[in-house]
């Protein structure tokens, strides 16, 4: 989509103060569309779902695979594998697409006001069912206890993914009455919505985890379309079940009850080759392939598989850990900076018109991005820059570093290695490797125990988390995962900051963009490398996958159905 009309939309479907957004319906459209526009607006249509034709069917299951441990799958604080399941098992209070910015999905609100930039006020859908389960969670309707329960988790745990949300910006969640949520920030706060309902953090448990202290990193139950995990299906190596939710509150345009299919299963498959194969012998159902010339060739043996391509908004980066020597030297993150030749991991990785270089924010959130000739200038790639830096900080010629990673495929990860160790060799960083499993990593990253690390990244639609990286506190807003420059520079923190409050989307930009130069000024500690375009191919049998809306779409799989056997 061209950044024009999407921010020519973004802006026509803003929500004026004192207007109502609500579900038009109880059908797909209906309830995830509404008009956030002002008298005599439309609100867009969302675009298409893919493998639609058809009359839908009941039961099977949809298996995919991942690549990577759990680490848990406790939906405040998950960061691994996990998001991709919880919007099948919970509720959110509404979800606004990041992709399509006016695309809504409302699910346990079924309609937001907004009073003032500082309020905002959630209306409680009734009838959103917990799943049977043997937790012995009651099968109740959510409510505006749960909602408070969950607020209450987030502010007491420092590992809430969305702790930087309500550390700095929240200033109050009560319950006027028994069906009404009000949200009060603490001034005008741009993501408030997108992060609200993302799912990285923004999903619902039943009160009764946290009330009665049931294990929720390893079991689970909610009231979403799937909200049974089978009992004794989990494990943290492994795979899960998810089980239909027979309570599940919505149905289709058509009046179907949903969801259609029986069951969701995720199995763990670790390496790429192996996972390729299981999607050619059609035991899993879903394949993301390296490129463009790898779908080419899988089409060859399944020719009428369903591709999906949209922007990767994840990444490799390298992040320094700038309160530990040498990256306390902005010299040393300047060498850094210049090591890396970001076109070189394109062309070797990905291939010409497969992916960008990326600057501090990447260049799948459009406008966001700072554009290519600016960043050949603040990011260009100069070994030699590097190396004198390098002598003006230290002396010498060269300088030791340790750098931990994964041991991983995921994202190119085993593709990008090679390439960075040779490139900060040329540019004079002698490199003392640490591989580490990813659990293992993982820990070693959340707890920046490190120097310095080649990390993978979570999807990060907005550039909200891109720029926390350079936060004092971080990404999650409590010092998990990395330190910024922020806490060595003020006026960083100041302008990240800043970035925030601008809700006007055209300031926005502009804040977002002044973020970045700063930043590059005063040296930066995390650097994402590349993103590329995502190629999913599905079974042809897999109907109705949501496109084009990013991680809102997770939480239209209860339309999906299988068009096999039953």
């Amino acid at each position: 989509m061209s950044t024009k009309s999407y921010w020519q939309r973004f802006e026509r479907q803003r929500i004026s103060r004192r207007r109502v957004l609500a579900a038009a319906g109880v059908g797909a459209a209906g309830l995830a569309v509404a008009a956030a526009c002002g008298d005599g607006d439309e609100a867009g249509e969302p675009q298409p779902t893919a493998g639609d034709s058809g009359t839908p069917k009941y039961g099977n299951s949809y298996i995919f695979a991942i690549g990577v441990d759990w680490g848990t799958i406790d939906p405040v604080t998950s960061v691994a594998s996990g998001p991709g399941i919880f919007p099948r098992i919970y509720n959110a209070l509404l979800d606004r697409s990041r992709i399509q910015p006016d695309f809504f999905y409302f699910d346990l609100a079924e309609e937001v006001e907004q009073p003032d930039e500082e309020t905002y006020l959630f209306k409680i859908r009734q009838g959103v069912k917990i799943a049977p389960n043997t937790l012995g969670i009651e099968e109740r309707d959510l409510d505006t206890e749960d909602v408070l329960s969950w607020f209450e988790r987030i502010a007491g745990d420092d590992r809430a993914v969305i702790a930087a949300f309500t550390n700095d910006w929240l200033d109050a969640v009560t319950a006027p009455d028994s069906q009404t949520i009000q949200l009060k920030t603490l001034g005008p706060y741009a993501y408030t919505l997108l992060r609200i309902g993302a799912p990285l953090g923004g999903c619902i448990p039943p009160r009764e985890f946290f009330e009665q202290e049931i294990d929720i990193e390893a079991q689970g139950v909610g009231a979403g379309p799937f909200g049974t995990i089978r009992a004794g299906s989990f494990s943290e190596t492994g795979g899960v079940i998810l089980e239909k939710n027979p309570n599940y509150y919505r149905t289709a345009d058509n009046g179907d009850q949903l969801p259609y299919l029986d069951e969701i299963e995720a199995v763990r498959i670790s390496d790429r080759q192996p996972r390729r194969v299981s999607f050619l012998d059609g035991q899993i159902h879903s394949y993301t392939a390296e490129d463009r010339e790898e779908v080419d060739g899988l089409l060859d043996s399944v020719p009428d598989a369903l591709v999906t391509e949209d922007p990767a908004n994840t990444y490799i980066s390298f992040t320094m850990h700038p309160e530990k020597a040498p990256w306390t030297d902005e010299r040393i993150r300047k060498a850094a900076l210049h090591a890396l030749n970001r076109q070189e991991y394109v062309d070797l990785i990905v291939g010409p018109g497969g992916g960008r270089p990326n600057g501090l924010v990447h260049w799948p959130l459009g406008d966001f991005a700072l554009p290519p000739e600016e960043l050949e200038e603040l990011q260009s790639y100069d070994p030699a820059l590097s190396r004198s830096l390098i002598k003006e900080a230290t002396g010498e010629d060269t300088i030791d570093i340790k750098v931990i990673y994964p041991v991983s495929d995921i994202e190119f990860h085993d593709k990008h290695l090679p390439i960075f160790l040779k490139q900060m060799e040329e540019a004079g960083f002698n490199i003392q490797e640490e591989a580490q499993d990813f659990t293992t990593w993982l820990a070693a990253y959340q707890n920046l125990d490190y120097d310095a690390s080649l990390s993978l990244n979570q999807i990060y639609e907005t550039p909200e988390v891109s720029l926390d990286w350079h936060s004092v506190n971080g990404p999650q807003g409590d010092r998990n995962f990395a330190t910024g420059i922020g806490g060595l520079f003020p006026e960083v923190e100041e302008a990240i900051t800043a970035s925030k409050r601008a809700t006007d989307p055209a300031e926005q930009v502009a804040a977002v963009l002044d973020a970045q130069r700063l930043i590059y000024e005063k040296g930066p500690a995390f650097l994402p490398i590349m993103s590329w375009t995502a190629f999913t191919l599905f079974q042809s049998f897999v109907k109705n996958v949501p496109q084009g809306l990013g991680g809102t779409g997770l939480y239209l799989w209860n339309e999906v159905w299988i068009d096999q056997g039953v």
